[in-house]
């Protein structure tokens, strides 16, 4: 078990509806572009983004995970990797602190792209996913995955956003 989604069934997002019967869950999992602003919209002033870590992985580069949530329910866990050769012509990727990934790249504009969407439902055996329900405090149960591409003048990093079992769930 290395951690790694290598070998995983990834989807398109047209593939979804064969494969997540909730609707609730699958308007989240397919929300176009940015989630920061529709898990602030959803969870008012319960709202809190939280940076769980920051590091130097090596060769490998930059990791960086953060957690959204509504009050201290965990909604949504994502994981940052940036590429030793990105990190170096990029050196703001290691310094975003509480900024969401996405206003960064926003304020970066035009020199930003973004890949399409894969979705994957995956057990804790991945680490993204190990992590996620680490921090949610829950017990082992698959979660779907969404992951994307972006590249800032044509250098990669990747993103893994977990959507945990009680996103967009009311307060209460």
């Amino acid at each position: 078990m290395d951690g790694s989604d290598d070998g995983k069934l990834w989807l398109p997002g047209h593939a979804l509806n064969c494969y997540e019967g909730s609707t609730a869950l699958r308007s989240w999992l397919l929300t176009p572009g940015l989630l920061t602003q529709r898990i602030r919209e959803a969870a008012g002033t319960d709202y809190r983004m939280t940076l769980v870590a920051a590091r130097d992985d090596g060769a490998a580069g930059h990791v960086r995970e953060i957690e959204m949530c509504r009050g201290e329910v965990v909604w949504m866990f994502a994981r940052t990797t940036v590429p030793r050769a990105t990190l170096e012509a990029h050196r703001w990727l290691a310094t975003l602190g509480t900024t969401t990934l996405g206003e960064a790249m926003q304020a970066h504009g035009s020199r930003v792209t973004r890949s399409e969407f894969d979705y994957a439902k995956l057990y804790d055996d991945v680490t993204v996913v190990r992590r996620a329900l680490e921090r949610a405090g829950l017990a082992p149960q698959p979660l779907w995955v969404r992951r994307s591409v972006f590249t800032v003048d044509g250098l990669p990093l990747s993103l893994q956003e977990v959507f945990l079992p009680q996103i967009g769930t009311p307060a209460g």
